[in-house]
């Protein structure tokens, strides 16, 4: 690996967040927040597209808030640090993926107003600009948004057949081309002069354009683009030349300490690998997962927002878990069920418990738009969590992004298409969730007293077995399990079509520590969801205490 070349500027982001109005910091929040969801997918898919639909200001010509507070008080927010496309990219790849993937239809008003938003940002040049008050014009170049844009694109390309959105598409690849190359990083003088705007670049190649590998990818796979899936084979080389070494080590002087591009970028390096069935990239994604990521990553899954020593260390963020997710998945199909395990629990553990799912502590401040009817229109965000709740030790206010529940919806979308993959004749259950395909019908242990699977076309099924389960307690129609077992997995051989199979799976207890940078925190798992967890005291825990 050779030197990382160093870049000057600092995170635009890394000293102001949530300018938000002021608040009562003396304030308790209540222990414990209702209705948390560990079993259903669908369930936080389809509250998550609603608040999507919930969240344009009408002091910025209709694009979306960034910011917003859901306690002590309910607030919405402008971003000078975001622009439009940041949201709406990440917010039209989610809406069309849940239509496609759940069959959650996208409301297209909806829809029209994330387009308008995302062509806003595009309007300067083929390349994402920012704009830096509510109605303004567009004053910088922002790399950090190459990323969703090309999602936002991809995504009307693949799901909308938009001529526009695949000419926008080749231009911003053919922009990147013409002044970003790995040898010299960005021409900005260029740059400027072209756009008349000048550009915020990041600290590092993977906090900027490395960020662009996954939805440059896909952008290929949609469109059969040969310059988009160039342009991610190049960033991938460069990923791993100088910046995902082959010992898997994390640096974040070298990544970079925003951890969200640090983990887009790893699953971005996956799906290319993965597309191209590059099995070097892939091993080398599969090193920096099993080694690095755990420096930033806990035992559920949750994973930090900022590896920074000046940065609340208790403060996650669930796009990263989602990534983490997503990156499980791929190396699932190459390197065995161990991740697909990792999957279920990081999703059934953190990422779907920690939805906004309930404001009934919120108080309901008087106002215009940015005060209206929050403990409807909040309800399905994700945010900025601790592993344990709403609300980080130490911190006295909670304000998840509107962008996350972008990102975090993408990911669960990629997991349902995971759950059950049918081909060569074998459907394959990866993760024991209720589901339903053409191909075969799940009945979830964890919503039920059994496993039960209703093949729909013939063919053999494989089930994924948990590391936790006792095959000696398992039971496949009242027979041992253990004749059934071929490769670690129950294999169901020809099972009649129409006929449940039910298969006794004990969902055993286990207790679990938590290691975090200033805590041990106690969490006891029925298979591979929490069913209690300490909050070390912050109070809007998802969870009973163990004790």
């Amino acid at each position: 690996m050779t030197d990382v070349p160093l870049r000057q500027p600092p995170s635009p982001t890394a000293h102001a967040f949530i300018p938000g109005p002021p608040f009562d910091k003396s304030r308790i929040p209540p222990a414990r927040v209702a209705n948390v969801n560990t079993t259903s997918i669908p369930a936080a898919v389809e509250l998550a597209c609603r608040a999507m639909g919930q969240v344009f200001n009408p002091a910025d010509q209709g694009y979306p808030y960034m910011y917003t507070r859901i306690w002590p008080d309910g607030w919405l927010g402008f971003s000078p640090y975001h622009g439009a496309i940041q949201l709406s990219g990440r917010h039209l790849d989610a809406l069309l993926s849940a239509e496609d993937a759940l069959g959650i239809e996208a409301d297209e008003d909806m829809v029209r107003q994330h387009t308008e938003a995302s062509f806003f940002s595009l309007s300067a040049g083929p390349l994402p600009c920012n704009h830096s008050a509510p109605g303004g014009p567009l004053t910088s170049v922002d790399e950090h948004s190459i990323r969703e844009a090309v999602h936002g694109l991809h995504a009307l390309a693949r799901y909308r057949a938009s001529d526009r959105a695949v000419h926008a598409a080749e231009a911003l690849i053919a922009d990147v081309r013409r002044f970003w190359s790995a040898e010299r990083d960005w021409d900005q003088d260029g740059l400027q002069a072209a756009y008349g705007l000048p550009m915020t670049a990041r600290p590092t190649f993977v906090e900027g354009i490395g960020r662009a590998i996954g939805p440059l990818t896909k952008l290929y796979d949609a469109t059969g683009s040969d310059a988009a899936l160039e342009l991610a084979a190049d960033l991938a080389a460069h990923a791993t030349n100088r910046f995902f070494p082959s010992d898997g080590s994390y640096d974040a002087d070298r990544l970079g300490a925003h951890t969200h591009s640090t983990t887009c970028t790893l699953s971005g390096m996956a799906l290319q690998g993965s597309l191209s069935d590059d099995r070097g990239l892939l091993s080398r994604v599969r090193a920096f997962y099993d080694n690095g990521l755990r420096v930033i990553r806990d035992e559920v899954g949750w994973v930090r927002e900022r590896h920074h020593p000046n940065f609340h260390p208790e403060q996650g963020e669930m796009n990263n878990v989602g990534d983490v997710i997503e990156t499980a998945l791929i190396l699932g199909r190459y390197f065995g069920d161990s991740y697909f395990e990792d999957a279920e629990r990081y999703l059934r553990s953190q990422l779907l418990p920690s939805q906004v799912r309930d404001l009934s502590f919120m108080d309901q401040v008087p106002g215009g738009d940015e005060r209206r009817d929050l403990r409807m229109r909040l309800l399905g965000l994700f945010g900025f969590n601790a592993v344990y709740g709403h609300l980080p030790l130490g911190k006295n206010e909670v304000t998840p992004s509107i962008d996350i529940v972008g990102g975090a919806t993408a990911s669960l979308c990629a997991v349902h298409r995971e759950v059950a993959a049918t081909g060569g004749g074998v459907t394959k259950i990866n993760m024991l969730f209720d589901y339903e395909s053409d191909a075969v019908r799940v009945e979830s242990p964890y919503t039920g007293d059994a496993l039960r699977i209703t093949p729909k076309v013939e063919g053999d099924i494989a089930v994924r077995v948990p590391s936790w389960a006792n095959l000696d307690e398992l039971s496949v129609d009242g027979l041992q399990a253990r004749q059934f077992v071929a490769d670690g997995r129950i294999l169901l051989r020809g099972p009649r079509v129409g006929n449940a199979v039910g298969i006794r799976l004990p969902l055993a207890e286990r207790d679990l520590t938590i290691r975090h940078q200033d805590h041990e925190i106690g969490a006891r798992l029925r298979g591979d969801a929490v069913v209690a967890m300490d909050d070390l005291g912050a109070g809007l825990a998802y969870f009973p205490p163990v004790n």
